[in-house]
C-alpha cells in the first residue's frame, strides 16, 4: 500500500486532521493527569468529554485516519491504555440509543 503524504490533501483536511489529534491528546493528557476528571468520564462520557470542550467527531477521527495514520495509532494506543473496554463501547453507542 502506498504511503500518503500531507501535501496529498486540502488544506481543510489537513487542519481537521490536526483538530482531531489535538483533541485526542488532550484526552490522553487530562486522563494521565487528572483522576477526578477520568472518574468522570467513567460515569458520564458525554457530558464529562462536552464539559471538557473535547469533541470528537467520527468524521473528523476519519480523516486523521487517512491523513496520519500513524499519529492517530499512536493517540489511541494511547488511550487504550488508560481507559476499559466499557468506555469505548458507551463512546460508540448512539447517544439516543
Amino acid at each position: 500500500m502506498p504511503q500518503t503524504t500531507a501535501s496529498q490533501f486540502t488544506t481543510e483536511q489537513v487542519a481537521e486532521a490536526e483538530k482531531a489529534a489535538g483533541t485526542l491528546e488532550a484526552l490522553v493528557a487530562r486522563l494521565g493527569s487528572d483522576e477526578a476528571f477520568a472518574a468522570a468520564l467513567t460515569e458520564q462520557p458525554r457530558k464529562t468529554l462536552a464539559d471538557a470542550g473535547l469533541v470528537i467527531e467520527k468524521e473528523s477521527m476519519e480523516t486523521l485516519m487517512l491523513v496520519d495514520a500513524e499519529r492517530f495509532d499512536r493517540a489511541c494506543e494511547s488511550l487504550f491504555d488508560l481507559v476499559d473496554s466499557d468506555f469505548l463501547i458507551t463512546m460508540s453507542v448512539p447517544s439516543c440509543g
